[in-house]
């Protein structure tokens, strides 16, 4: 099928530029021309399963991460559902607010399969410019979910800095939104050094507005308790 095809030459695209590697380099690791690769990337040859491997070596990756296609079955779901599901993928939106830049930052959570003992693969697109290409991402992270009855756990390694792992621990909606708040915990760049911040992760696009900052930015509570038990706290929720 085209398609699958067609996604897995996007993943390749896709960790290529996050490598900053060029075509012409790319095409001399994997000893194929340049007109091939860009085939590749456009989805316009289907690639074999030795091709695949080499690709990843290329990559510094496993070929699972290019080939994570799973067919949507949208059969006995709703239109809500549907809309927030692609190729057998959950789509969560998660926001967080950077104070050095003071704006809003947009990314996307993609969960996929049905999991095995209760973790599921998960990729984070980090700080889109838009909703419409979540592959012009600024950063990319491979890794996975876990969902207890009171947090959800995602676990997360930078695909261009493999220093750097990233944990979000959500506290669990109860909300008809199934909007929840938790924590980020990973590293800053320019300079680099450990940070921890709030987030909102949502099923549904929201509304970037003072209110959303609000619940985003530390309140007069938060640095209370900071000062209080000398730690970061996540206590609030939608």
């Amino acid at each position: 099928m085209r398609e699958v095809s067609i996604h897995v030459g996007k993943r390749i695209r896709l960790y290529r530029k996050m490598k900053n590697m060029t075509i012409e380099v790319f095409a001399g690791l994997i000893n194929k021309s340049k007109a091939t690769v860009s085939k590749y990337e456009n989805g316009d040859i289907a690639i074999d399963i030795e091709t695949l491997f080499t690709i990843a070596d290329a990559l510094d990756i496993s070929v699972g991460q290019l080939i994570d296609y799973e067919h949507a079955n949208d059969d006995a779901e709703g239109k809500q559902e549907i809309a927030r599901k692609r190729h057998g993928k959950t789509r969560m939106y998660l926001y967080f607010y950077d104070g050095r830049r003071g704006r809003i930052v947009k990314n996307i959570i993609d969960v996929r399969g049905h999991g095995e003992n209760g973790i599921f693969s998960a990729d984070f697109y980090a700080d889109l410019e838009d909703y419409s290409n979540c592959y012009k991402c600024k950063y990319l992270y491979h890794g996975t979910m876990r969902r207890y009855d009171a947090f959800t756990n995602f676990n997360f390694e930078n695909q261009n800095n493999k220093m750097e792992r990233v944990f979000l621990y959500a506290i669990n909606s109860f909300s008809h939104t199934g909007r929840m708040v938790g924590m980020f915990s990973g590293l800053s760049t320019q300079p680099m050094f450990p940070i921890s911040f709030k987030f909102v992760l949502s099923p549904d696009i929201m509304e970037e507005n003072d209110e959303l900052r609000e619940v985003l930015k530390f309140s007069k509570e938060d640095i209370r308790t900071i000062r209080k038990l000398n730690m970061f706290v996540v206590s609030q929720h939608l």
